[in-house]
């Protein structure tokens, strides 16, 4: 009685991963497979996975089986949140202790054809005798007891796949721990060009001040009339229609979230990070837009090359 409560302790701490396997970035491409020795042969679970939208999940039938696919994908869906997934469902027959579908011959019948055939063969002087072939292949000599076998086959079955399961999630964790780091690797040098974007817009106005003020000293020089006034008008207007203040605040923040995401992993965390980097990708639209500094515009090259990588990636993150 122990020994059962165990193996069954064991399959439902199995079943409940589901809930731990969300606190980390899985990548949605991964395999894993699963074998267990039964009276009937071996079975083996083999399950792939690749990128998709949704959850879709597909599987050859088992032997005939059709029905065992809904119990998959109920098993599947407790671990599996997205991707294509592919289940195949194998048994080795070689070293069976008993058939699925036991198969008897129903002796009452045979005895009844027996008994015919002699008084038919007394009956018309016939000749010859009846040759075991000739008996089975009459109706309903071999009978085959009621087909049970999906209930007899979807423990062992559930059993591989869970075993399946646990080392394709290894998988897509091991992916997904490479994945993250690249990304985490392209918000640092996203930070990095925005501090800069910063500095030279602010740089930028400065710049723009000194080329007014000398063309005024210029023209100042040549005896003609300097405004003051106009400089500043001029310099204001500037600063006014290349502003990025507020864009820079904003791609800032959803930098910030990004990264935030990356390290507090909740459910659906690829699609809520591919939301985060399109909003990135207008702002820095924007930027590009508005600045009007040639280091600004190399920044933003840099920047939205990052993030159109970062969604490359994201597309493969559960």
């Amino acid at each position: 009685m122990g020994i059962k409560h165990a193996k069954h302790e064991k399959q439902d701490k199995r079943e409940q991963k589901g809930k731990t396997d969300n606190a980390t970035i899985k990548s949605m491409t991964g395999f894993g497979a699963g074998s267990v020795q039964t009276p009937y042969g071996a079975i083996t679970a083999e399950i792939k996975t690749l990128n998709h939208k949704h959850l879709s999940i597909a599987s050859t039938p088992f032997e005939g089986i059709f029905l065992l696919e809904e119990r998959l994908r109920e098993v599947i869906e407790k671990r599996v949140l997205r991707g294509k997934v592919f289940v195949k469902i194998v048994r080795d027959a070689a070293n069976q202790e008993r058939p699925i579908k036991e198969v008897f011959i129903n002796d009452n019948l045979v005895s009844v054809y027996l008994k015919k055939f002699r008084e038919m063969q007394k009956k018309y002087s016939l000749d010859g005798n009846l040759k075991i072939s000739d008996i089975i292949n009459l109706p309903g000599v071999i009978e085959q007891d009621k087909d049970n076998r999906e209930e007899t086959m979807w423990p062992h079955i559930k059993k591989a796949t869970l075993i399946a399961l646990d080392e394709l999630m290894c998988y897509r964790v091991k992916e997904g721990e490479k994945l993250a780091k690249d990304l985490a690797k392209r918000v640092t040098l996203m930070n990095t060009a925005l501090e800069n974007i910063k500095k030279y817009a602010k740089e930028s106005i400065e710049e723009y001040r000194g080329k007014i003020s000398a063309k005024m000293s210029e023209a100042a020089d040549n005896k003609r009339n300097t405004d003051n006034v106009r400089i500043e008008e001029e310099v204001a207007l500037f600063a006014r229609n290349c502003d990025i203040s507020e864009e820079v605040v904003r791609l800032g923040n959803h930098i910030e979230a990004y990264e935030e995401c990356l390290k507090k992993v909740k459910c659906d965390v690829g699609k809520k990070l591919d939301f985060i980097a399109q909003e990135m990708h207008r702002e820095i639209n924007t930027i590009g837009a508005k600045a009007n500094d040639y280091r600004i515009a190399n920044l933003v090259i840099e920047i939205k090359s990052e993030i159109e990588k970062s969604r490359e990636q994201l597309k493969n993150i559960e």
